[in-house]
């Protein structure tokens, strides 16, 4: 239900601008598909937290189907894969997983997927393109959600 209202970019052209378009806050992109259940768990729980992280980040949605462009780039090969930027920035975060490049796991709680936005902003307002996030999920098994 999340993604119905969550701004979704149609083109390529629009995530672009999504991306080059904010100065002060974080751009999170959840890529996927909207009837994929881990993208249905992530949407509901990005749209109840938008508000509160709202001075930070905004969230925009993208199909990978309806925009092919970047599956190849960001390597989007997992059926949900959220990714952040600043200022025209790929930020990395270092969850424990291998993959410092995309969140490609289901968390959730609120106040963790609201610990590592606010820790992805601060490091990206430091200057600093990789940040470690504040919980390890190296245990994660693949497919499963984290709580």
């Amino acid at each position: 239900m999340g993604s119905i209202f969550l701004p979704h970019l149609k083109t390529g052209w629009h995530v672009d601008q999504a991306i080059l378009s904010e100065d002060d806050r974080i751009v999170i992109i959840r890529f996927g598909r909207d009837t994929d259940r881990d993208c249905m768990l992530m949407d509901e729980l990005l749209y109840n937290i938008s508000d509160k992280i709202s001075q930070f980040a905004v969230v925009y949605l993208c199909d990978i189907d309806q925009v092919p462009d970047f599956n190849e780039m960001y390597e989007l090969y997992d059926p949900m894969t959220i990714m952040f930027f600043y200022r025209n920035k790929h930020m990395m975060c270092d969850f424990g997983t291998g993959n410092n490049n995309k969140l490609n796991f289901v968390i959730n709680e609120k106040q963790e997927l609201i610990d590592i936005i606010e820790v992805i902003y601060r490091g990206a307002h430091k200057g600093k393109g990789l940040v470690t996030s504040p919980r390890d999920y190296s245990k994660i098994k693949r497919g499963a959600t984290y709580n």
